[in-house]
This record gives C-alpha cells, sequence and structure tokens, in this order.
C-alpha cells in the first residue's frame, strides 16, 4: 500500500517537473562540456588553432566545438524531461481508470471477517464513511487533474 502511494508521488512529481535521472545525467554532460571547452579555449586547442589559423579564429573555433556539444546535450535533456512528463501523465491517468481497490478480493474479505466478528449494525457506519471518504478523495483527485490539464493547455 505505501509502495503504491510513493509511486503515486513520484509520478505526481514527474508529471508536474518531469525530473528524472536521465534529465540530472543530460544536465551533468552540459556543465562537463562547458567546463571543458573552457579548458581547451584556455590551453591546447587555443595553442593549435592559433598556429593554424591565428589567435582569434584558434579562440572561435574551440568555443564553438564545445558549445555545440552542449546544446545537443540541453536538447537531450529538455526531451528526456518532456518524454518523462508525457509518460507519468498517461501512467496516471491508465491508474486512475483501473480497477477500484474496493473490490480488491483481499480488501473484501477483511471487510467480511471484521463484519462478522464485530457485527454489522457498529461496522457500517464507519465502513460507509470510509466509502464516502474515498469518493471524496477520488472526485478531487479528478478535479485537480482536469485543472491541471486546462492549465497546460492554456
Amino acid at each position: 500500500m505505501i509502495k503504491g502511494w510513493m509511486r503515486e508521488i513520484t509520478l505526481a512529481v514527474q508529471a508536474r517537473s518531469g525530473l528524472t535521472a536521465g534529465l540530472f545525467i543530460a544536465l551533468g554532460i552540459v556543465v562537463l562540456a562547458a567546463l571543458t571547452a573552457f579548458a581547451f579555449l584556455t590551453v591546447a586547442g587555443y595553442d593549435w588553432f592559433a598556429i593554424q589559423f591565428g589567435s582569434i579564429f584558434a579562440a572561435l573555433l574551440m568555443t564553438g566545438i564545445f558549445l555545440l556539444i552542449a546544446v545537443v546535450a540541453a536538447v537531450i535533456a529538455v526531451a528526456a524531461r518532456n518524454n518523462a512528463k508525457q509518460r507519468a501523465i498517461v501512467e496516471r491517468a491508465a491508474h486512475a481508470h483501473a480497477g477500484s481497490w474496493l473490490l480488491d478480493p483481499k480488501i473484501v474479505g477483511a471487510a467480511v471477517q471484521v463484519g462478522r466478528s464485530i457485527g454489522w449494525q457498529r461496522v457500517l457506519p464507519v465502513a460507509l464513511l470510509g466509502f464516502m471518504a474515498a469518493q471524496w478523495a477520488r472526485e478531487y483527485r479528478q478535479e485537480k487533474s482536469a485543472e491541471q490539464n486546462r492549465d497546460s493547455a492554456e
């Protein structure tokens, strides 16, 4: 049960922000490429291109090469983020339309056993109150999901 909650929280965070391990890896590549661009720009690349093309063109060429690497990594990071958001939205929608946990045979069996041991007169009001709370929570979650979909469409 807690695993289900944790998965739902993870999917909610991914649906809102798109944060995944792939995004952090791509952002790490962006930082590494930027640092590498700086190092090559100031040391070996500058010297080699300076001999070949002159000092100004040497600086521009090395900067352009590693800027291209950083841009490619940033594009990959954005694509990974959007993919994670879409996947999380689809999975949450599929999970919302799945069968109710109230119809799970284990839950029904436990409810029948509790009703027999305690007595239906005592259990029935509590069960109805729990059912009403579950329905309210489901409607609240659907309203929030619809509101988020409207906000993202605008």
